[in-house]
């Protein structure tokens, strides 16, 4: 589509704008919470309204307004929240089509206007509606125009002039009118706290309890109920009016609201709901009053057993004839047949049986009651919550780290701001707990380990000073104080295997540098029938660095005779175990960030009598001896006094200081036999990983280790160690060498011409032989050059996937110049021999005869070269070596018209 950019006015930046809200770089923008006055793209309106919107762009030097407009110019709809709510609570479509608009879409302006129009509205509450314009589908520069707010009012209820707040108090006589002035109020932005002046609603009551026996009528009193008995009343510029009348007694506490906007999600249910918030009364003037109610639980089991009620008002000739009661529901009633006992205006109703209360207990109280006249009625009252915390269960979870857990829950909400002390008895005597979780009536205690045992009693302290309950006295929420008859129960025990961590551990039984094999200890022995109930899974990396989760079958797991330990024998190609990885080092991970090294043990519990299971996750160790996972040689080939360098990865991290690096630690087989070189040069990397041997030094060259030759482990009781504490095994396999090759060259420097007859059956100028040493080469009296090549190492895999070298790949190639003594070219031959020659018998690493490339003293055209000095330059280049390695050499020679003695 056409963009902005690619306008009539191309190659300029052009300026987006919506109407008379001008233009603004993107920010943070807060309708809602602001200080001083709101930002001017701020606007305010009531739900289920819809605004129109203009959006039009203008070049960037032109006045912001819509004459400037450009015509046909394409932009997208910035509308960033409009993905979070769908078309039942958003409209945002465009006005000539009322087709939905989404955040992002692409709009075209009017081709006579220049102008997009849009519809813009909400069914509920929405606040922050950011919206604007994009100049690309990137938003990589939006701009927001506009910002929307959809607000519901909320109403204000006012009684003889003043406003009705929860701790009003309203009292009135059956027959009374009460005279209620209504006021829909705005709730935010800069008319917050005012009417609504532009609403015009109807509204709709509905009562609650014996609130619903009240008459609303209008204010010229005309009862607001219809013949569908819905009962409405017309707000007219966010007020109105209507009265209250009570033809018997409410005095149940219980209220009225006011609705309107019907949710149309939601059946029989309005999106405004406000309820009258006073407290008020109809009373009887020659009847008692039932002021108040409340419930106990005086034998300290945490549910309710005795109810008090006090009454007032005319009390002279009362005669109470039966009481109705609801806890810890008022939707039911129970009549109360027991023994009433008063006190004055005070009545008990001692043994009334109800159910432990939950998150929202609330009851009520009924009293059918005669007074003067005989006249009688039913007396209504809410029932208080008198009842204080008390212990209902106590489930035991034993620790391993010094501690013990207790699950205590009680029969209420408990108040959280309690966090330690002696707040709980156990047998008789206070003991110390930290609260670690409060979730409601559920609460979690720690303890030190052995104090608390299954089958001790267990209740809530309620004598405790300041110095040993700094936080007071456990209470419930509610504030009611603890009974100090509050029950004691028994310690239950969870059911919960508990795991010996010092016993749980990783191992390579046969040291091949690959896990596998896995223990689990227990603190308590365990059974067959325990781990059926128990789902095992260890984590440990596979050959791509990747957490593999290791489920054992119970078939395949062994119980120690005791119970108490728990192995598993895995096979490492099922589960493809990482090879050479013997410790627990997150950095091992394909993103060095992985954890593995861990087990854990899905377990079935029982905690206050319900089934569950619970996941523990459990630390593992490393029992796992290092082994050596690489190894190269950097080879000496000039200098006999300069050391080789030979670096050896480990498969873990080694401590470096509690490694003793005597000559034994290693062994190596050289030249057919295993030999121990000093190690005293050496130098650890940072992190324990390798090592850097200076080996030789003074050696002569030819002796010396190269690639293919092995190393292994040779000191296997004060050698190395890993920083878990594990020494190198003797199972540990033997490593091949690997490395750069050395190469090592001489030359015999004088001939005679006479020597050259002795050659002359050999047609080429340039020949190459192998020989065993350098006084074989010497003893043919001829010019040319000896080389005794250690071989690089170049490693692939055989068919069973071990590490086996690539003859393929290693070799060397060569190539011999000879000049006259003023720089005239003379002759050369180059040449390459692969490793697996039949001149090495296929293996040139385990038969590495000398090499000698002889000159037969004869020019590239064949003919003999005469008397004097010449220079060779000899270029041989190694390859399969991990960098190229190139050596080149210049050798001055000589050839004398007689016979060399």
């Amino acid at each position: 589509m056409q963009s902005v950019k690619n306008h009539i006015l191309s190659l300029m930046l052009f300026a987006l704008l919506c109407l008379a809200a001008g233009a603004f770089a993107l920010e943070s923008i807060d309708c809602i919470d602001y200080s001083g006055k709101p930002d001017v793209r701020c606007k305010y309106y009531r739900i289920s309204e819809t605004r129109g919107a203009i959006l039009y762009v203008v070049p960037p030097e032109a006045d912001l307004v819509k004459k400037n407009a450009i015509k046909g110019a394409s932009f997208f709809i910035y509308a960033p929240q409009e993905k979070d709510y769908g078309r039942d609570t958003l409209t945002l479509e465009l006005s000539e089509d009322s087709s939905v608009v989404h955040n992002m879409e692409p709009v075209k302006a009017d081709e006579d206007s220049g102008l997009v129009k849009l519809r813009v509205g909400s069914r509920y509450k929405l606040y922050n509606l950011m919206l604007g314009t994009a100049e690309d589908e990137s938003a990589t520069d939006p701009i927001v125009s506009l910002v929307y707010n959809f607000y519901v009012p909320y109403l204000k209820y006012i009684v003889k002039g003043k406003e009705v707040t929860d701790a009003s108090k309203l009292q009135y006589e059956v027959g009374d009118t009460m005279y209620v002035d209504v006021e829909a109020i705005v709730p935010i932005g800069p008319a917050k706290g005012r009417v609504d002046s532009t609403l015009t609603k109807t509204f709709y009551f509905k009562a609650f309890g014996e609130s619903e026996n009240l008459e609303f009528l209008s204010d010229g009193g005309v009862n607001l109920k219809l013949s569908d008995n819905t009962i409405r009343l017309n707000i007219e510029n966010g007020k109105g009016r209507f009265l209250v009348v009570a033809s018997k007694a409410i005095t149940d506490g219980s209220t009225f609201s006011m609705n309107a906007f019907p949710d149309s999600l939601r059946n029989n249910e309005f999106i405004l709901s406000d309820p009258f918030p006073g407290e008020y009364q109809f009373v009887n003037p020659d009847m008692p009053t039932l002021d108040n109610a409340a419930i106990y639980d005086t034998d300290g089991d945490g549910i309710g057993d005795s109810i008090a009620t006090w009454f007032g008002g005319k009390t002279d000739s009362m005669d109470v004839k039966d009481f109705f009661y609801s806890w810890p529901s008022d939707k039911s009633f129970e009549k109360y047949s027991g023994d009433v006992k008063q006190d004055g205006d005070v009545y008990g109703l001692p043994d009334v049986k109800v159910e432990i209360q939950g998150d929202d207990a609330k009851g009520v109280v009924k009293a059918f009651v005669c007074s003067v006249g005989n006249r009688c009625d039913t007396l209504t009252t809410v029932l208080a919550d008198s009842i204080g915390a008390a212990i209902q269960t106590a489930t035991l979870v034993k620790g391993n780290d010094g501690t013990d857990t207790l699950i205590v829950r009680f029969n209420k909400d408990m108040d959280s701001s309690w966090t330690s002390g002696r707040g709980l008895k156990l047998n008789g005597e206070s003991i110390d707990v930290d609260a670690i979780s409060k979730k409601g009536t559920q609460w979690v205690f720690t303890v030190e380990s052995g104090v608390v045992s299954v089958g001790d009693m267990l209740k809530i302290e309620t004598i405790c000073s300041s110095k040993e309950c700094p936080d007071g006295i456990l209470t419930a929420a509610d504030g009611v104080p603890t009974n100090k008859n509050n029950q004691e129960v028994p310690v239950q025990n969870a059911g919960r295997i508990y795991v010996d961590n010092d016993k749980n551990g990783f191992y390579d039984r046969d040291g091949d540098g690959r896990m596998d094999s896995t223990s689990l200890g227990f603190e308590t022995p365990i059974t067959e029938e325990d781990l059926k109930k128990m789902d095992i899974t260890f984590y440990w990396l596979d050959n791509d660095g990747e957490l593999v989760a290791i489920k054992p079958n119970v078939a395949d797991l062994e119980i120690s005779e005791g119970g108490t330990l728990l192995g598993f024998a895995l096979d490492p190609e099922e589960y493809d175990i990482k090879k050479l990885l013997t410790g627990i080092d997150k950095s091992y991970s394909k993103d060095g960030k992985t954890e593995y090294g861990y087990a854990s043990i899905t377990n079935k519990v029982s905690v206050e009598g319900k089934e569950s299971e619970e996941e523990m996750m459990y630390g593992m160790n490393d029992y796992m001896a290092p082994v050596i996972s690489s190894t190269f040689l950097y080879p000496e080939s000039f200098q006999m006094m300069e050391p080789d360098k030979f670096k050896i990865s480990f498969s873990e991290a080694m401590d470096k200081k509690g490694v003793d690096l005597s000559d034994d630690c290693l062994a190596f087989y050289v030249d057919g036999a295993w030999v121990h070189y000093s190690l005293r040069s050496s130098e650890w990397s940072e992190d324990g990983r390798e090592l850097m041997l200076y080996m030789e030094a003074g050696e002569d060259l030819a002796s010396r280790m190269n690639p293919a030759d092995s190393v292994r482990f040779d000191n296997f009781t004060s050698g190395l160690v890993d920083k878990s504490g594990n020494k190198v095994s003797e199972l540990a396999p033997t490593v091949m060498v690997e490395g750069d090759p050395r190469v090592i060259m001489k030359t015999n420097s004088f001939a005679d011409l006479n020597k050259a007859e002795e050659l002359s059956d050999r047609v080429k100028p340039f020949t190459i032989e192998h020989v065993k040493d350098a006084k074989e080469a010497s003893d043919q009296s001829s010019l040319g050059v000896l080389m005794d090549i250690g071989y690089s190492t170049i490693m692939g895999k055989d068919d069973k996937g071990l590490a086996v070298p690539n003859m393929e790949d290693i070799g060397l190639h060569w190539e011999l110049y000879v000049y006259t003594n003023i720089g005239n070219y003379v002759g050369g031959a180059s040449g390459s021999i692969a490793c697996d020659d039949p001149f090495f018998d296929g293996n040139c690493l385990e038969n590495p005869d000398k090499l000698y490339v002889r000159w037969n003293m004869r020019a590239d055209n064949g003919r003999k070269v005469g008397a004097g000095i010449y220079l060779a330059k000899f270029r041989v280049k190694v390859y399969g070596a991990k960098d190229d390695f190139k050596v080149e050499r210049i050798f001055r020679w000589g050839i004398s018209s007689k016979r060399a003695k």
